[in-house]
């Protein structure tokens, strides 16, 4: 699969071609050469070039300056944004090891590779060399790496304002991950900002320190709407955004590079008109017309560009989420006090409003358990407090006795049970049993959604 040169691969090659002119820079002919900076600070950005064009996986021991502490490895954004890769690393003392593998297409097509950060907030250090590289074909052969140890070959200052491979890129065109230090010494982290297709989207800043708060605009082109925002690390973690009164949104700076983009659907998708864009939903479908009310309602979005996965298992996550649009996504003051949700969760905006409401309360042992699959009980419970919430009526208890599974549902969630199947909201499984504990899919949700709120506009 071909890849497009990002420009940080171009500046790796242009760093080797600089190497004769730098003291420290030793390129190795006829093999891997690896770049990256010359000088310590807290986090490295690390490439090769040399890289076989027909390499599909790449497996190396980067040697560190430092043993001490511990290391992170955040794969780079041109490489995390390619479908099917995967990355792991491991590290014994001052060596760590990075893997590296695409399910198909290859790493690189230029000979030039940009692979990750390697990071720790507990000292600064420098990659002093590389060893027992492994690199695969699109075949499962073994490719021919050159020599299989190599000393630093890098050539610029860590702080980005070197000549070499070592200098950080910010904004829309950057590989690397720090990008430098501010007048106060903070590392800087670089904000690339994607362009999305039928409006725009700003950001208030293309660097960024560690808990510093960015700011983005998005404006929909005459003729579109904003479907979504969302902020996702060079590692691949979603974070929590908060909007804004003025419709902006906010997100708090990871140590982490991080891409920004912005969906926009045209008007008439959202008004009702044309199909829709997921090709796993058909006209047909029991939950077409559910799925159809929720996608254009802003509730729900699809798991990729052209597919809703109406099979898929919903997550307690999942749902609090939606339940947070449908408030309008107020702004959050704190977070929730839960262990298992932390600030730059995806979700954590949602779950510290969902407990500051009420709306949830948690296993009671400190865990929300956001991964864990929504079952039809515990939406019973959460869509009643949230009526309760809303000012909605939560009377009415239907009569659950002539279900044979009646006795299993949970005593938190009797009157929410009740009321949910008296409003229609939630049906038996079939005409004898309810499955209160068992666990509901996206198009089961879509379903109980969009009742929920025909019933409050009722």
């Amino acid at each position: 699969m071909p890849r497009r040169t990002s420009f940080l691969s171009i500046l790796l090659a242009l760093a080797m071609a600089a190497a004769a002119l730098t003291p420290w820079a030793s390129a190795v002919s006829g093999g891997l050469s690896l770049v990256t900076s010359g000088q310590e600070a807290t986090s490295q950005a690390v490439g090769f070039t040399g890289v076989p064009e027909d390499c599909q996986s790449l497996q190396v021991t980067f040697t560190l300056s430092q043993s001490s502490p511990s290391y992170d490895f955040a794969l780079d954004g041109s490489l995390a944004a390619l479908p099917g890769v995967h990355a792991t690393h491991r590290q014994e003392g001052d060596r760590v090891t990075v893997y590296v593998t695409l399910r198909t297409g290859t790493l690189t097509d230029n000979g030039s590779l940009t692979l990750g950060t390697l990071s720790t907030p507990g000292a600064s250090f420098s990659v002093t060399g590389f060893s027992n590289s492994k690199l695969l074909g699109s075949n499962s052969g073994e490719l021919d790496a050159g020599p299989s140890d190599s000393g630093n070959s890098g050539g610029g200052a860590s702080d980005g304002t070197g000549s070499g491979s070592g200098g950080q890129t910010s904004g829309g065109s950057g590989s690397q991950t720090s990008g430098g230090s501010g007048s106060d010494g903070e590392a800087l982290w670089s904000i690339q900002v994607d362009r999305p297709t039928g409006g725009t989207l700003t950001a208030s800043r293309s660097q960024a320190a560690s808990g510093r708060t960015v700011t983005l605009t998005a404006v929909p082109d005459q003729g579109y709407v904003l479907q979504k925002v969302t902020a996702v690390t060079a590692a691949g973690k979603s974070l929590s955004l908060s909007k804004q009164k003025d419709g902006t949104y906010t997100f708090t700076m990871p140590a982490a590079k991080v891409t920004v983009s912005a969906a926009f659907t045209p008007k008439s998708q959202t008004e009702g008109e044309g199909p829709l864009p997921f090709t796993d939903v058909a006209s047909g479908d029991w939950y077409a017309q559910a799925v159809a009310y929720v996608y254009r309602q802003g509730l729900m979005s699809g798991t990729a560009l052209n597919q809703f996965s109406p099979d898929l298992t919903t997550n307690r996550a999942m749902l609090v989420t939606i339940l947070y649009r449908l408030a309008g996504s107020p702004a959050v003051s704190g977070a929730a006090a839960f262990t298992d949700v932390s600030g730059g969760d995806w979700f954590a905006s949602g779950v510290a409003w969902a407990s500051a409401n009420g709306i949830v309360t948690g296993y009671g042992d400190g865990r929300f358990g956001p991964s864990d699959p929504i079952t039809r009980e515990q939406m019973a419970a959460i869509l009643y407090r949230y009526a309760g919430f809303a000012g909605q009526s939560t009377a009415g208890q239907a009569d659950l006795s002539g279900y044979t599974d009646a006795g299993l549902v949970s005593a938190y969630a009797a009157a929410p049970m009740g009321w949910a199947v008296d409003r229609g909201l939630i049906t038996g499984v079939s005409a004898h049993t309810l499955v209160p504990r068992g666990s509901a899919t996206r198009a089961q949700v879509a379903t109980i959604l969009m009742r929920f709120c025909q019933m409050a506009q009722n």
